[in-house]
């Protein structure tokens, strides 16, 4: 019985070994291929470019030029080898244009360049460097006298070219590039100009009759103006009851090139089907890298989306035809009847139970009804009284607590923020509501933070106050709201109430300014008293709203690696890192100048922050934003949209009629006249 177990054992071995020989192939096409002498199939080439003085690289990022029409000037570029063998490098000058998603790139090898590319001269256009050497190449660079003024962007690019098998075994041509930026800016009048076109909004409903769709949102950023630009944007779909949905897929624009279009595709998941609804697109220009400060308002374009639930008007339409043929075949039926027993003209209908009623006189009776009825009629009528109530209950109001402290004091549209209060709410309250107020936002505020438990909230510890922090930034908070530029005062309201009921026991206040579009201090520019004090009065004075002229904010560029860029194997992709030089093998994308020898990187799509800031006039929100201004109903404090409660007051209606009818046509509730 126990000869079988050596010979299990030993069957188990050599699955386990056949297994690990499968896998072993696998493994070692992995593995990059031999590099052979002339460079066709390297994978393992690895080289660069960065600017250079005469004898050495410097620091520059990049090449940038201020010019003026008929400008002659000399510049060299450093290529470095950090291989153990020798390179051929090709060596040419292009144009640069955007890619399909936005990023940077250079016109394909073979493309004669008709701007910035076609004014550089290099002194070699083919050169060997030595294996972990470097050669520094000279050019020359002559803008037209007739050349328009704005920028112009190119490249200088580094190319090794040679031949290698894709996955299937297939012989491909390679072409492993490496580039740097160049930077040219005319003197003339700048015009800095984005515009918005062809938006166009798509609803995607679902066979579930009860699931919400999604809609697709589609639309072209195009660069009118003179000079490089980059844009914050923004994509929601405003249902109709007041409800909003962000789209996802929507990204910053880093840089788009003068002449350049972008067409962006954005998804917005969780549309409910209530017929109508409208897509709305924000997008605010802002200064790239070394560019111009666009000082633009934010585009706004609006586009009507229907949102028809098919899938549930065809079931009501099956429903409705079933119930006319129902009642046309009870009507056929009682044709006959109605026939063999026919009524003259001169005779009364009869109520025994009346026999004194007038004659032709409508009246109402009611049948009996049972208790389950009767039970559910109570249940109706009461919903409706306490709905009736909730909506025109007046909401209970609260002088000012004190005030709530903004954590940091200074900051970005996209710092998170913390909220401190100067004291404690008060008995009984139990739970929080936040809301922000000022240019931009709903005349009401915005809820920021629902209403939530104040046991969620630790203390300050100072033991006065607690803390809320925020969960999303300002800016995501003017993208749910439909715009993209902060400017001027905005107050943030932390108001102490019940789980449930109309009445607020105080709040606390806390104020901001935005100086630009995306820095912000706590404090009011024009030098007013800043709302750190807290409040002692009982009853609190009108605060009359502020104009805020805010100061120009410097927007520090930021740095880049001075060492030029290393190429990795010749991929269909590029393989680079971000920064001001560009690694290409089909297509080129911005690439850090590394001297590192590694040969992996990771690819930025291209493009620069642009994240700079601007300045102008901006007007105060006013007013605290606390609880005693508000006024409404008891859902005010909500964030109810008046509309949402006339169509609430119109289904009650509707629903009134809907039970009467009900009622009627099963006998409980007649109409006769006598």
């Amino acid at each position: 019985m126990t000869a079988p177990r050596p010979a299990r054992r030993t069957g188990a071995l050599g699955l386990l070994l056949l297994l690990l020989l499968a896998l072993l192939p696998g493994t070692a096409t992995a593995a990059p291929a031999a590099s052979s002498e002339d460079g066709k199939n390297d994978r393992k080439a690895v080289f660069g470019v960065q600017p250079s003085g005469p004898k050495k690289p410097d620091q520059r990022p990049h090449f940038s030029y201020g010019v003026t029409g008929g400008a002659a000037m000399r510049d060299q570029i450093a290529l470095w080898n950090y291989g153990t063998r020798p390179l051929t490098l090709d060596v040419y000058a292009s144009d640069a244009v955007n890619t399909v998603d936005g990023g940077f790139d250079l016109l394909p090898a073979g493309t004669k360049p008709t701007d910035a590319g076609s004014w550089i001269r290099l002194a070699r256009n083919k050169v060997t460097v030595p294996p972990k050497g470097r050669v520094i190449v000279p050019f020359t660079l002559a803008v037209p006298k007739n050349v328009t003024p704005g920028d112009h962007t190119g490249g200088i690019v580094a190319s090794l070219s040679g031949t290698g098998k894709d996955a299937k075994g297939n012989q491909v041509r390679l072409d492993q590039r490496v580039g740097a930026r160049v930077y040219l800016r005319v003197a003339g009048a700048l015009r800095p100009e984005l515009t918005v076109d062809d938006v166009t909004a798509e609803y995607h409903g679902s066979l579930n009759p009860l699931a919400a769709g999604s809609a697709t949102v589609t639309y072209t950023v195009r660069n009118t103006g003179n000079v490089r630009l980059g844009a914050r944007q923004a994509v929601r779909v405003n249902g109709l009851f007041g409800s909003s949905v962000i789209a996802s897929g929507v990204r910053d624009l880093g840089e788009l090139l003068p002449g350049s279009a972008l067409t962006v595709t954005a998804e917005a998941e969780g549309i409910a089907p209530l017929f109508h609804a409208s897509a709305v697109v924000s997008v605010q220009p802002v200064q790239t890298r070394d560019g111009v400060d666009p000082r633009l308002p934010s585009l706004t374009r609006s586009v009507p989306l229907w949102t028809v639930p098919w899938t549930a008007l065809g079931l009501l339409l099956l429903l409705a035809a079933g119930v006319f043929r129902r009642v046309r075949s009870r009507r056929n039926r009682r044709g006959p009847k109605a026939a063999a027993s026919p009524k003259t003209s001169t005779e009364k209908p009869e109520n025994p139970e009346n026999p004194e009623l007038p004659d032709k006189e409508l009246i109402v009776q009611f049948s009996r009804l049972t208790r389950r009825t009767a039970a559910g009629v109570a249940v109706a009528a009461t919903t409706a009284l306490a709905g009736v109530g909730i909506l025109t209950v007046p909401a209970a109001t609260a002088a000012p607590l004190g005030t709530a402290r903004i954590t940091p004091g200074e900051g970005a549209d996209d710092t998170s923020i913390a909220l401190t209060t100067s004291g404690a709410c008060p008995a009984p309250a139990t739970h929080v509501l936040v809301k922000v107020t000022g240019k931009g936002f709903p005349a009401d505020g915005k809820n920021v933070v629902g209403n939530a438990p104040l046991s969620t909230y630790g203390q300050d510890p100072t033991g006065t106050g607690f803390i809320v922090p925020l969960t999303m930034t300002m800016r995501d908070y003017a993208n749910e709201a439909g715009f993209t530029t902060l400017e001027g005062r905005y107050d943030l309201t932390v108001i102490c109430r019940k789980a449930f009921g109309t009445e607020t026991y105080g709040d606390f206040t806390g104020s901001l300014w935005f100086t630009s579009p995306t820095v912000y201090q706590d404090t009011d520019p024009d030098g007013a008293n800043p709302t750190g004090t807290p409040t002692t009065t009982a009853t609190p004075t009108p605060t009359d709203t502020a104009t805020a002229t805010p100061s120009d904010t410097a927007t520090a560029s930021p740095t880049d690696t001075a060492s030029p860029s290393a190429t990795t194997s010749p991929t269909a992709t590029a393989s680079a890192t971000g920064g001001d030089t560009v690694g290409v093998s089909t297509s080129i994308r911005p690439t850090t100048a590394s001297p590192s020898a590694t040969g992996t990187g990771s690819s930025d799509a291209g493009g620069t922050d642009g994240s700079g800031s601007g300045s102008g006039d901006a007007s105060g929100a006013g007013g605290t934003g606390g609880s005693g201004g508000h006024g409404g109903g008891g859902l005010a404090h909500t964030g109810t949209d008046p509309l949402l409660l006339g169509l609430l007051a119109a289904a009650l209606v509707a629903a009134g009629t809907f039970a009467v009818r009900w009622a009627r046509r099963r006998g409980l509730i007649t109409f006769g006249t006598h």
